[in-house]
């Protein structure tokens, strides 16, 4: 019987696109620290800027936030406390010499299409001196969710790339779409 899984072709897609850094499956705080631990000791030994190294780790944690908090696709991680855990695909690369990419997806409710491509949109239109101004102002003035969050994240991310977020939406069943994000970030910013 043939096998369908090639780990090579996954190999082949993570070399191919200088990915240095993977994880797809239930993403916690414990596994995003040491993601990012080890992702932080990778940027040392390639002897990354230390203001390059903490721009990369601040967007890889608000991207991994979008997975804990919004993905639908979610596993029990401690069922006595009933804790469950977002699930999602999330990793960083070397796309060249001068720029490095932080991407993640994750399946979220068709629902949710509007208010993120809208938020995104705007925030891709800003300069950098508007991004701060905006990012002050929802500090003074923002309002707290119901999940908890003040809608900083995605100014952060916005702020710490300094490069327009790319972002899909791949159709699936039902009323379920696959949220992806691509962040670049040049070296040199």
């Amino acid at each position: 019987m043939k096998n369908t899984f090639s780990a090579y072709n996954v190999f082949r897609v993570m070399h191919d696109n200088n990915i240095q850094f993977s994880y797809k499956g239930p993403l916690t705080q414990d596994i995003l620290t040491s993601f990012g631990e080890s992702i932080k000791e990778k940027l040392h030994t390639d002897d990354c800027d230390e203001k390059l190294i903490r721009r990369i780790f601040s967007i890889l944690v608000e991207t991994a936030q979008n997975i804990l908090k919004y993905s639908t696709d979610r596993i029990e991680i401690d069922a006595h406390s009933r804790k469950d855990a977002g699930v999602g695909i999330i990793g960083i690369g070397n796309l060249t010499e001068n720029e490095f990419l932080v991407f993640s997806g994750n399946i979220i409710n068709r629902n949710s299409i509007p208010t993120i491509k809208t938020r995104i949109d705007f925030l891709n239109s800003l300069s950098p001196a508007e991004l701060t101004l905006h990012y002050q102002k929802q500090l003074k003035e923002g309002t707290i969710t119901a999940d908890g969050s003040a809608g900083l994240g995605w100014i952060e991310i916005a702020r710490k790339a300094n490069r327009p977020m790319e972002y899909t939406f791949e159709e699936l069943a039902g009323d379920e779409v696959f949220f992806e994000i691509a962040v670049r970030i040049n070296v040199e910013d």
